[in-house]
Order: C-alpha cells, then sequence, then structure tokens
C-alpha cells in the first residue's frame, strides 16, 4: 500500500509539472524568438537613423549600437542592392536583398527566418519614397539556446518538486498505512488465538472506526470463548449436586419397600433429572449470551426452591424458612436461571452454613431483593468468594457455584452481592425489573 500511494503521488507531481511546464516552455521560447526579432529592428531602426541620402556616395562608417554575438548589418540601396556592412559584405548578407529586404523596399518593416538566421529589415526614408534599407540578421538558434538555460532552470526547480513530493509523499503514506498495518497485525494475532490483542486508535477517523470495531468483535468473542470454557466447569459443578440427589433418591429406598415408596422415589429421582436438564438449558443460555426479559413469578420461584431443598435440610435436621412480601413489585427474568441460582445459594447455605436456612422476598426500593441465609460463622473478610477457583480448593472452601451464580443474574440484568459476611452470613439477590436496571 505504501508503494501505492506513493507511486500515485509522485505521478500526479509530475502529471502536474508536465501540464504545467510544456505550455510554458513553448511560450518561453516563442517570447525569446519575439524578443530577439524586437532587438533586431530596433538596431536596424538605430541605424537607419545615420543612413545619409546618398547611400551610393562616401559615408563615414555605420554607427552600430551595442550588437549581441552573431548579429550583422548591412544597407541595400533603392535597387535592393547591399552597399554597407558592419563587416564583411558577405556576413551581412546576400549581394541582392532577399524578401525581408524587398518588403522593407515597399514602405513597411519585415521580419523572417531565412536560412539559419533571424532577419530583420526597417525602411529608411518615407513610405512613399524609400531610398534604402537596413538589414539586421542574427543566428535562429539564438533564443533556443536562451530558451534552453531558463528550461534547464525549470528542470532543476521540477525536479526538486518531486523530490518533495515524493519526501511528502512517504511520509503521508506511511501515517496512511500504519494504521491500516497495525489493524492487520492485530487482526492476525487474533485469528492466531490472542484475544488480548487490541488496535490502537491512530487519529485517522476512517481507520480507528475500523479499529474499535475490531475491537469490540475481538471482545465479544473473547467474552463468547470464556463462557463457552467455563460452561463444562459450571454443567459439572451444577449437575453433580443433582447427580447426588438422584443417587440419594434411589439409594434411600430399600428393596423390600412398598411399590408405592418405590414408585414416590422414581418420581422423586425422575423430578431431580428434570431439574438437570433445566440446569443444562439454564448454562447453555448463559454460555450463548441469550439473556430472558420475561415477567418473572418469585412467588412460584420460592415455593419450587423450596420443594426441592426441604427434604435435604430436614434430613440434616436444619429447617427451611420461605417467606414473601404480599406486594413484591414487578420483576423480570429466567425462571430457569433463578432455579440454578437459589439452588446455588441454598447448595452454598447448606455445604458451609449451620443451622436455619431462611429465604426472604422483600420490596428494596421498588426492586425484589431475595435474601439467602443460613447460621453459620460467616465469611471471612477479604475473601471474595465469586472469583473463580478450582472445585477442589481446600484453602478458601468454596467452588465456582457462586461466580456460576453471579454470572447467571447478571446476564438477566440483575445483581449478586454479600450484604452482611458476619455473623451468620447473607447473600442478597437484586432481580432485574422491567426496562430497568436495579443497580441505577
Amino acid at each position: 500500500m505504501r508503494r501505492r500511494i506513493l507511486q500515485a503521488s509522485v505521478i500526479a507531481v509530475v502529471c502536474a509539472i508536465l501540464l504545467f511546464s510544456v505550455p510554458l516552455g513553448v511560450a518561453i521560447l516563442r517570447l525569446y524568438q519575439q524578443d530577439e526579432v524586437q532587438h533586431l529592428q530596433q538596431v536596424a531602426a538605430r541605424v537607419a537613423i545615420n543612413v545619409p541620402a546618398d547611400v551610393r556616395g562616401r559615408w563615414d562608417p555605420l554607427e552600430l549600437p551595442p550588437l549581441r554575438p552573431g548579429t550583422h548589418v548591412g544597407v541595400y540601396d533603392s535597387d535592393a542592392r547591399l552597399v554597407r556592412a558592419s563587416g564583411p559584405l558577405r556576413a551581412a548578407g546576400p549581394p541582392a536583398g532577399d524578401l525581408p529586404v524587398q518588403e522593407a523596399l515597399e514602405g513597411s518593416v519585415s521580419s523572417h527566418r531565412v536560412g539559419s538566421r533571424l532577419v530583420a529589415a526597417v525602411p529608411v526614408g518615407t513610405s512613399e519614397q524609400v531610398r534604402a534599407v537596413v538589414r539586421v540578421s542574427s543566428p535562429a538558434d539564438g533564443p533556443l539556446r536562451r530558451a534552453a538555460v531558463t528550461w534547464a532552470g525549470m528542470l532543476a526547480l521540477a525536479a526538486v518538486a518531486v523530490g518533495v513530493a515524493v519526501a511528502l509523499s512517504f511520509r503521508s503514506s506511511r501515517s496512511l498505512a500504519r494504521p491500516l498495518e497495525e489493524l492487520a497485525t492485530t487482526a492476525a494475532r487474533l485469528e492466531e488465538g490472542d484475544l488480548t490483542a487490541r488496535a490502537t486508535v491512530t487519529g485517522l477517523p476512517e481507520a480507528d472506526e475500523v479499529a474499535r470495531a475490531l475491537n469490540r468483535a475481538a471482545q465479544r468473542v473473547a467474552e463468547l470463548l470464556r463462557r463457552e470454557r467455563s460452561f463444562s466447569a459450571d454443567a459439572s459443578h451444577q449437575l453433580r449436586t443433582a447427580l447426588t440427589r438422584v443417587r440419594l433418591e434411589l439409594e434411600s429406598v430399600p428393596a423390600e419397600a412398598p411399590r408405592e415408596v418405590a414408585r414416590a422415589a422414581t418420581d422423586a429421582a425422575l423430578a431431580a433429572l428434570s431439574d438437570m436438564e433445566a440446569t443444562l438449558g439454564a448454562l447453555l443460555d448463559l454460555a450463548r449470551d441469550v439473556p430472558e426479559r420475561a415477567p418473572l413469578d418469585v412467588g412460584a420461584l420460592l415455593a419450587e426452591a423450596e420443594r426441592r431443598w426441604r427434604g435435604e435440610l430436614r434430613a440434616a435436621d436444619r429447617p427451611l424458612r420461605v417467606t414473601a412480601e404480599e406486594e413484591l413489585p414487578e420483576a423480570v427474568g429466567s425462571a430457569r436461571a433463578g432455579r440454578q441460582v437459589l439452588d446455588v445459594l441454598l447448595a452454598n447455605a447448606v455445604a458451609h452454613g449451620t443451622g436455619a436456612v431462611t429465604v426472604v422476598a422483600r420490596d428494596a426500593s421498588g426492586v425484589v431483593a431475595v435474601d439467602v441465609a443460613d447460621e453459620g460463622p460467616g465469611l471471612p473478610e477479604g475473601l471474595d468468594v465469586f472469583a473463580r477457583r478450582r472445585e477442589n480448593d481446600s484453602a478458601t472452601g468454596h467452588g465456582i457455584g457462586l461466580t456460576l451464580a453471579r454470572s447467571l443474574v447478571e446476564a438477566e440484568g440483575g445483581r449478586l452481592m454479600v450484604t452482611r459476611r458476619t455473623p451468620y452470613a447473607r447473600f442478597t439477590w437484586l432481580i432485574a425489573r422491567g426496562g430497568t436496571d436495579p443497580a441505577e
């Protein structure tokens, strides 16, 4: 690209110089030719003043003004015969008058190119009676030599102009090509898998627009890839809980149990499998970034969570208290994602807390807030429980469930935060309301 810009600029400058200099060069040559003819006519006119009445008699030598090299002066009588010369008669002109002399004898100033010389002839006397003619000639290539000197100067200036154009074109091509080259480099890095590559803003508006679009696309791809990569870890974490519940339901049925008990355990296992299917759907929606903005029945969501978790908490001799205020604000979101969020928070309370588990839905300044708390020892200060960790990271005691829950909540336009660390840890889920962000 740099070479093309440089070539285009140089060609444009050269064409402009040619279009300007060729007519100017021709005009200069014609100007010098006219100037030479005028000089010859002036010399002839000044000599004509000193020509005596009797050109055939004896008279003083010609008084000549300063002459240019190669200029010759001759005087012809009325019969067109050369009678006087500034030098040798042969050099002053032909013995018999030529066309310029003949025209001057008719009473008019004449100028012509004769052979290799320019000739000007001026009549001496009146237009009715011409008694002599002064003929002055000079080399015809004199104007051409003068024009050649001028053309050489123009050529030098043109070379300087082309050099300046090349320097400016090189600089401009570099400034124009550099943003595009950086964009190409950034795109190549992205193609190689480096999703941290970002194009820089260079000040060229068109290239900057492309750079911003490329950066947005790279950020979008990086986010989608991050979600896709985290899907397997999130799915394994959530499905492990559902699979454990299915195993417990099936293993709790003794071999000699009545058919009704076995049927109930099978129904519970099928319900857990349905929960697994819902979990996979919610996680896929999160990984694909497809948020759902449908009306969300918070009361029904809490009742369903209570149904799923009451048996497990009762088996651990821990009560589950679920309450909801009468008039809750309008909430929107995905019911599938909401079930996963509540499952993560309740599973966290079961695994890391003690005592009763309390779930309360309330109105928080026009936004639905769901608090999940237990009676455990609380959370250490400075611990970011939402940071993604290895599931077997025993140093922190928290896996990836809370990270998944926050991702699900934020994907639906809500917020998930720790509102109390000690005593008794409490998590608060702010659910988005129609058309607004709960953080506003």
